[in-house]
């Protein structure tokens, strides 16, 4: 069996978690911050398996704010030959922005009251929505690949498919 990979982008509360579940499941994960004392922490936590970016992943997982999501993504897609997801609460304008067929917008509907990379939990999306966005350009195996991944975690996929970005 060939290793899953994943790439997690900001290693906060919901990017810690996706890495933790990930991990749990056999996954190599590596991840980076914009602060390097949390990717660091995170490592520490056991979110991550190393810091950096890996052009092996099979799906990249960007959780950082809203304004960040497009040049993450399209940074994430320059880089690897995976599907490419975010978290954000945003979809419309992030969809647009970042336009490929291996992007498909996400957002998990779970969280805690905790905070940060040491508030993550592994158990985090065990039976929540998770809201898919692909357009109707958007690649079929890529899409397929990233909604077994987030079923993987315990998650409910809802897919909101759209005509255009505009839509949705």
């Amino acid at each position: 069996m060939t290793e899953r990979r994943a790439v997690v982008v900001g290693t906060g509360l919901i990017g810690g978690s996706i890495g933790l579940a990930l991990r749990a499941r056999g996954w190599h994960v590596t991840g980076r911050d914009r602060d390097a004392a949390r990717a660091e922490r995170a490592l520490e936590l056991g979110v991550l398996d190393a810091i950096g970016d890996d052009p092996r992943a099979d799906v990249t997982f960007i959780a950082v704010p809203v304004s960040a999501i497009a040049a993450e993504a399209k940074h994430a897609l320059d880089t690897t030959e995976g599907v490419v997801t975010d978290v954000g609460s945003v979809k419309a304008p992030v969809v647009a922005a970042v336009d490929d067929r291996r992007f498909v917008g996400g957002h998990p509907m779970a969280g805690s009251e905790q905070e940060g990379v040491d508030g993550s939990d592994g158990a985090l999306f065990e039976g929540a929505t998770w809201v898919l966005t692909p357009t109707t350009d958007t690649d079929a195996d890529a899409y397929s690949r990233l909604q077994a991944a987030v079923t993987s975690l315990g998650a409910n996929v809802v897919a909101v498919m759209s005509v255009n970005a505009t839509t949705i």
